[in-house]
């Protein structure tokens, strides 16, 4: 059993203590936060016997194995590369760090340390994704074509809040579009029994506020198998929240790619340990017989708790395939070109 130290204690803290309670794959051990009512509630609402007010103390912890990072983005590189150097496995949220060259620092940190680490895309580790990828394998809709991701909602415009502001990581690309820009690779490596593969063409717009941030960003991209993807984000306006894949011969939706089953995503307490983890759904349609079929996928806990356990089942071998090391790179690449081309450079 993996005893976990939790840095930060924000929203996204909250969601992955909530949905440890329904594992024995490991236990919270510590949480570290500069904010004392947020680390307080923590604490009391689950039952975490020990705190820390600052994050060395938690890596001085000779108790805890693995930490979650759920710090804002620009601390991700920093906390993952000392958690590794204190020999700490790291389970850190998306996206990883604020670009590329951080990112490769943060795998070589894991490397040199021989450490565990994976970005936090938790959609990644849901037995959805699995469905997914199996139907593609099988050939349930042909040959994959094309495949349309997006990703967005309507932040009212706060210059002063972290989605608006440039060096804290604001903008929809880094906070969003990393979904849906690892979705697409996904998808394309999966058409050829690979677990990704990265863009052979990207290209790209949006539109930039005048804080610096990208409020609406979108890009067109191919894979050397002919697969063409577009991936939309935005923190302007409700794009939509789904992912299509259209092939020769049908298509798969995924009405809620992102969240599945996931009540603790929304909690605002403890959920009690007898809840339902609802199923989800995915939804074929064939273009010979017009014939549309719902496909639902049973689960048996929350979204983040099998994240919790993906990083317990392969602490050994360092890295997940839910998000390899050489995964989490791709993305941060394509990352990087979607906001140089929109014109937003970190």
């Amino acid at each position: 059993m993996l005893n976990w130290g939790i840095m930060s204690a924000g929203g996204i803290a909250y969601v992955f203590c909530n949905a440890m309670r329904f594992t024995d794959s490991g236990q919270i051990l510590a949480v570290a936060s500069r904010t004392p009512s947020r680390m307080e509630r923590l604490v009391n609402d689950f039952g975490i016997p020990r705190r820390y007010t600052s994050y060395e103390a938690l890596l001085e912890d000779e108790e805890i194995d693995a930490i979650y990072i759920a710090t804002i983005h620009p601390l991700h590189a920093e906390w993952a590369i000392k958690g590794a150097e204190a020999g700490k496995h790291i389970l850190v949220e998306k996206p990883i760090s604020m670009n590329y060259a951080e990112a490769a620092a943060m795998v070589e940190a894991a490397r040199e340390n021989d450490v565990f680490l994976m970005e936090a895309f938790m959609y990644r580790c849901h037995p959805q994704v699995q469905r997914v990828v199996q139907l593609i394998q099988e050939g349930a809709i042909g040959d994959i074509q094309v495949v349309r991701a997006t990703f967005g909602t309507r932040v009212g415009f706060n210059p002063q809040s972290r989605i608006y502001n440039h060096e804290m990581g604001g903008g929809g690309i880094l906070d969003l579009g990393c979904y849906t820009a690892s979705v697409v690779r996904l998808i394309a490596g999966a058409a050829e029994g690979k677990l990704f593969l990265h863009p052979t063409v990207i290209k790209a717009t949006g539109k930039v506020g005048p804080t610096g941030v990208d409020h609406v960003a979108v890009a067109t991209l191919k894979f050397e198998n002919e697969v063409i993807a577009d991936i939309v984000a935005a923190v302007e306006g409700n794009v939509g929240r789904g992912v299509s894949i259209y092939g020769s011969e049908g298509v798969i939706s995924i009405p809620n790619p992102w969240l599945p089953s996931s009540p603790c995503r929304g909690a605002k307490e403890p959920l009690p340990l007898d809840t339902v983890f609802p199923s989800s759904t995915i939804i074929v349609q064939s273009h010979g017989s017009g014939e549309s079929s719902e496909i639902e996928v049973p689960v048996d806990r929350d979204l983040f708790t099998y994240e919790a356990d993906t990083v317990a089942n392969y602490i050994d071998a360092r890295q997940a395939p839910a998000m390899s090391w050489d995964d989490t790179l791709s993305n941060m690449r394509l990352l990087d070109t979607w906001r140089e081309e929109v014109g937003v450079v970190h």
